[in-house]
């Protein structure tokens, strides 16, 4: 029995719904919202699962340290369990809450659960600690510093802006891009992986005015790294078990694209695209060095998944930029690969990631996907699955496409973009 404990950091419906890709047979599913039960039974159609072996426990509140502790949380829990022998407790992310909920539950205190009530894992999530490990691990990194103020971030920017003419200024504990700006000599167009991009100046006037809008009690830490041209953006994801022992699951790529929008700041995300593609001597290269990295985790201690970021420069270069120790994004659809198509899916085919599809309910999405001909077929091995939905379509709706090319993947993407593209008014009229 396992405890699928979804503290993916956000209450967000689209971001927690995803994760139930991840669900199997005799699970208990801790949500922090009340999950939409139509998109539940749509999950577990697809893969097979009975909905009646599925035990759900909705927190209705993100799933913080101090929730995962609560009486009635630990209470239902323990009902859920009802004795049936030992469970294995599968966070997204390893806290010090996950290790105290553990206890309470009485479940065996195994190596990574020791370490995460530590707060272990912080010291592979924060940037400047990820610049400190991989250099220590012998990983390429762009030049860069760990600034600490506004004095040592002016003189970062005047060491490093000359590099490429851009740097980035990222925060120790932002998520997703969240805060990165690029600080740049040249054109201020939108960066991959930078939230806005700013004129440079005076490097020191400017340093000042970000120290301040940026610092706070709880961010007191930064980094600055030379910004490099990219063809590829990409990752990597590992898990590293209780034993230690270290197993590659899957890469990709990750896709923006400019805003329709000219005034917006920043790339729309378009999604993860497994596997990466790379040239075979580049991605030996690249997961080669991932790997230390992961060695020097487990070394330490950390036991759970755990997912590296890089780059190929416009000159073929690799450099390496972020650690994420937690289920990443790329998780749900590695499963949905394995899942529907086998272990080995990566060898015959590509699962493309889309995050940008108008939001639409979820019954209107299946009628779409089946009337077009679009949805996913176990036969044909090919179509359209929709991974994640907010039922008050606050969000874009997400899906993958999976086909045996990435030519056949964007054709079929570009059928479910005609598909679900919003009405568009004729003469007054819409459509």
């Amino acid at each position: 029995m396992r405890i699928l404990l979804l503290n993916v950091g956000t209450a967000a419906p689209r971001a927690v719904h995803r994760q139930l890709w991840l669900v199997e047979e005799h699970d208990i599913v801790v949500s922090p919202i009340t999950l939409d039960e139509p998109f539940l039974r749509y999950v577990l159609g697809e893969l097979g699962v009975d909905r009646d072996t599925v035990q759900v426990v909705a927190h209705h509140g993100e799933l913080t340290d101090e929730a995962l502790v609560a009486p009635d949380l630990v209470r239902r829990l323990r009902s859920a369990l009802d004795g049936r022998g030992t469970a294995e407790l599968l966070p997204a992310a390893h806290t010090e809450g996950v290790a105290a909920l553990a206890r309470l539950l009485d479940l065996p205190p195994v190596p990574g659960l020791r370490f995460a009530d530590q707060r272990g894992p912080v010291l592979l999530n924060r940037k400047s600690h990820f610049r400190q490990l991989a250099v220590g691990a012998g990983l390429p990194v762009p030049d860069g510093s760990v600034v600490t103020d506004a004095r040592s971030l002016a003189a970062a920017v005047e060491r490093h802006l000359p590099r490429t003419g851009t740097v980035i200024l990222k925060r120790d504990d932002d998520l997703g891009g969240q805060g990165n700006t690029a600080l740049t000599l040249g054109s201020t167009d939108p960066l991959p992986g930078v939230h806005r991009t700013l004129a440079v100046t005076d490097p020191r006037a400017t340093a000042d005015a970000l120290w301040a809008e940026l610092a706070d009690e709880h961010n007191r830490v930064a980094v600055v790294e030379s910004y490099h041209p990219a063809d590829h953006s990409f990752y990597a994801e590992y898990l590293i078990a209780d034993d230690g022992g270290i197993t590659f699951l899957n890469s990709g790529g990750i896709r923006r694209r400019p805003d329709a929008d000219p005034a917006a700041g920043e790339l729309v995300w378009v999604g993860l695209e497994l596997p990466a593609d790379l040239p075979p001597g580049t991605a030996s290269h690249a997961l080669t060095a991932a790997a230390r990295m992961v060695a020097l985790a487990a070394a330490i201690g950390y036991r759970g998944h755990i997912n590296i970021d890089a780059i190929r420069t416009t000159d073929g270069a690799v450099l390496f930029n972020e650690v994420n120790a937690r289920w990443g994004g790329s998780l749900a659809l590695h499963t949905i690969g394995a899942r529907l198509l086998g272990p080995d899916y990566a060898d015959h085919h590509v699962i493309s990631g889309l995050r940008d599809i108008p939001p639409l309910p979820l019954p209107d999405a299946l009628h779409i996907l089946r009337t077009e001909g679009l949805a996913f077929s176990p036969d044909t091995q090919e179509g359209v699955v929709v991974v994640g939905t907010d039922p008050q379509l606050g969000a874009p709706l997400e899906c993958v496409a999976i086909a045996a090319s990435r030519a056949r993947a964007r054709e079929i993407e570009a059928a479910l973009r005609r598909a679900t593209a919003p009405a568009v008014p004729v003469g007054g009229v819409r459509r």
